[in-house]
């Protein structure tokens, strides 16, 4: 009698493993599929580019200093190209596609994401419906591939990844009130309306430092440290002394750097967060969100040297920002919002300046090459450590063409797609790829 039952046990057992490999195999089915519902998107070329600049500058307010209503419009075509943008310029997103269709009252979205397996890719597809509700945006629908996923789940898990980016990174409070900046959002037939409270200081907040928004807490510490490394410098400089160049700072600081790679620190770590504490330095940022105070005071209140670079603070400014915001969000993003400002700057304040843009551009260069790989890195932060001057990284640069409007630069170049200005940025890049720092030794 006790064999049976043990028989009717394991049977029983036997049963249950069975049903819930049945219904592990039924969700792998639901869930995964062959085939993406969102073909892979071909590389951003030179032409979908320039229109993003252009969507970014034709829904820029005249004056970014002044507070006031701003409403932004895109059509279904320019938001899923500003979409394909971040997805293929953001780590880990590379491979990650999305489309989405505007109809009135609510949009659907779709999204596609390859999993690799030893024999064939696998695609998690994402469906879903957003719909206005009180000028705000809500999901009323989500599928992952064929399931249907309860509205109860899509909360809790959306709340979990709040708390979660929340508790990583110490800069999500800013993105929090930026989305609370946002005071409506419209569906109409192929076109969105977001109306936002345009509120400079945070809105400036936000741009000087887009490179740090995902900062992590070990970022945190070593970018303060860092930091702490600037102001020793600057306190050594004698009282009268009111300004320095950037090469007074950056060979000394990447020489720090490169003896921690030596030592075993991540050299793609340690030139990243070198660069985000330049750039709050020389841009004077706030830096009261990284340290804790009293403790620090002398860090979130240091010595400011005026920094220069070719004796003009403002080239030593848009290359440092545009090297932070290449090392971290990458060199498309970077590329995209400096040269999105020069073509606001032609339109509504000082014009469009090939100087800026060259410092933008050698920024950039050199935020990707200090984080390009474990190699590159080493070896940039070696070469940096021993640059004597800053034509080691920086493309001298005259007046010429600073400054050009519109208009002016209408009749000059017709527009950032023809011959005459792609041969132009050619040749700055040239310059840029034949600087000392770049060449192998």
């Amino acid at each position: 009698m006790t064999k049976a039952r043990n028989i009717s046990y394991i049977s029983t057992i036997k049963r249950i493993i069975g049903l819930l490999i049945g219904v592990f195999l039924l969700l792998i089915v639901l869930i995964l599929q062959w085939q993406p519902s969102v073909p892979f998107n071909p590389t951003l070329d030179n032409l979908a580019i320039n229109t993003i600049e252009q969507v970014i500058v034709d829904n820029a307010p005249a004056s970014i200093s002044a507070p006031g209503e701003v409403t932004l419009h895109l059509d279904s075509e320019e938001l899923n190209l500003l979409t394909a943008f971040l997805l293929q310029n953001v780590p880990r997103l590379h491979s990650v596609t999305a489309d989405a269709s505007i109809e009135e009252g609510n949009t659907s979205v779709n999204m596609s994401v390859p999993l690799r397996t030893p024999f064939k890719p696998l695609y998690l597809n994402l469906h879903t419906q957003v719909r206005q509700t009180d000028g705000k945006l809500e999901l009323y629908s989500v599928k992952v591939g064929r399931l249907p996923i309860p509205d109860s789940l899509v909360r809790f898990i959306r709340g979990r990844v709040e708390t979660q980016l929340a508790n990583t990174y110490v800069n999500y409070q800013q993105v929090s009130e930026l989305q609370r900046s946002v005071s409506s959002v419209e569906f109409q037939k192929n076109v969105v309306e977001i109306t936002l409270d345009w509120d400079p200081r945070l809105l400036a907040q936000v741009q000087t430092q887009a490179e740090q928004l995902l900062l992590s807490a070990q970022d945190k510490e070593k970018i303060v440290f860092y930091f702490g490394e600037i102001i020793t410098i600057a306190q050594a400089q004698d009282d009268n002394i009111r300004s320095i160049s950037l090469n007074n700072l950056l060979a000394p600081l990447f020489l720090t750097a490169y003896q921690h790679i030596q030592n075993g620190a991540d050299p793609l770590s340690e030139n990243r967060t070198l660069l985000q504490a330049l750039s709050l330095y020389v841009n004077e940022s706030d830096l009261s969100q990284l340290v804790e105070p009293p403790s620090a005071a002398a860090l979130i209140t240091p010595r400011r040297l005026n920094v220069t670079l070719q004796r003009r603070p403002d080239l030593a400014q848009h290359f440092t920002s545009s090297a932070a915001m290449s090392a971290t969000v990458g060199a498309g993003v970077a590329g995209i919002l400096s040269t999105s400002k020069e073509v606001h700057d032609a339109r509504y304040r000082s014009g469009f300046s090939f100087s800026d843009l060259t410092a933008n551009t050698a920024g950039v260069a050199l935020g990707m090459e200090a984080t390009k790989d474990r190699n590159a890195a080493l070896n940039l932060a070696q070469r940096l450590a021993e640059a004597t001057q800053e034509s080691d990284y920086m493309p001298q640069v005259s007046r010429e063409n600073a400054g050009l409007t519109e208009e002016d630069f209408s009749a000059q170049f017709t527009d950032r797609n023809s011959p005459a200005y792609r041969a132009k940025l050619a040749e700055i890049d040239a310059q840029i790829a034949a600087l000392p720092i770049y060449i192998a030794h």
